[in-house]
């Protein structure tokens, strides 16, 4: 797929990516009364994720505030820091600025006026536009404490099954396989019992004592086609809690859809995906940039 001179150099800027961001003179001299920005959340949880860290990595950027509403999804399962507020009816007068293409960077959504204020609208789906804010958006998605103590409970359950008293020398690999409706979409090809194979043994040739905790939509699927000869256990929990215990893990296999990806995401270990996700000439190939999606140092497999 595209491949731009940012992403390219990648690791040898690594350090100054994850430093960017306004200086403290810099802050003294910015003015207060810069606008906001409302994401519009659509689609289910890891796509409303994207838009809220999308936006909230852009008004960072700009030094400009997140409008936010205290019965968002997004508020009610992470410990948001920023401000939400009962009433965002002021959200509907913003003018609307759409990406124009899906999973990769758009950097005409970002080339606006920060004095002015807008809804952002769409999937949003690229690290790019929150990079140099990853240590304050860790801060905003940290699962709330209800969601961490139910994890915590199910966490240890795996760990008796398997007689184990501490996960001190066990290795986590969440697994999250994404199938349902995509299985007959035009444009995405779902994971396949290969793809496991692979995903699994990347785990196994590299870590000792590992559990595999699989995640899916179609868990019998998972059930039949993960490998037999791992330790391995299923759960099918709310969304947000299957999100926090894969995110919980040490490491991560994804396959695709932004569910996954955000689990991997916040584990923080390493993830592989599957390498090829759109279908070839379908509108899902034309309009994704591998690239700006898939963050750097995953594995494509």
């Amino acid at each position: 797929m595209h491949e731009d001179k940012e992403t390219m150099s990648y690791e040898r800027n690594k350090k100054t990516f994850e430093n960017v961001g306004p200086s403290t003179s810099r802050k003294k001299d910015m003015l207060t009364h810069n606008g906001a920005l409302c994401p519009v959340f659509e689609q289910r949880l890891g796509n409303n994720i994207f838009q809220f860290a999308s936006t909230f990595g852009i008004a960072k950027s700009k030094n400009m505030t997140v409008i936010l509403n205290k019965n968002d999804r997004i508020n009610r399962i992470f410990k948001l820091t920023i401000e939400v507020r009962k009433d965002t009816s002021v959200c509907n007068s913003f003018k609307v600025r759409n990406e124009r293409m899906s999973a990769t960077h758009d950097k005409n959504l970002t080339n606006f006026n920060q004095k002015e204020s807008f809804r952002l609208r769409h999937y949003l789906q690229s690290w790019k536009y929150f990079f140099p804010f990853i240590k304050e958006l860790k801060e905003q998605l940290t699962f709330r404490a209800e969601i961490v103590n139910n994890v915590r409970k199910n966490i240890i359950k795996i760990l008796h099954k398997f007689n184990i008293v501490s996960s001190y020398n066990t290795t986590l690999v969440g697994v999250h396989i994404r199938r349902g409706d995509i299985v007959k979409s035009r444009n995405w090809n779902v994971a396949t019992p290969e793809y496991l194979i692979r995903a699994v043994n990347y785990f196994k040739d590299r870590y000792k004592n590992i559990i595999f905790i699989v995640a899916s939509n179609e868990i019998a699927w998972a059930k039949k086609y993960m490998p037999s000869d791992i330790s391995v256990e299923f759960i099918q929990n709310r969304a947000e809690v299957d999100m926090a215990t894969l995110a919980s893990c040490n490491h991560t296999i994804i396959t695709v859809g932004s569910f996954g990806w955000w689990s991997g995401w916040l584990a923080g270990g390493e993830v592989t995906y599957v390498k090829w996700p759109a279908k070839p000439g379908s509108r899902l190939e034309k309009k994704m940039n591998y690239t700006d999606y898939f963050y750097p140092g995953w594995i494509g497999l």
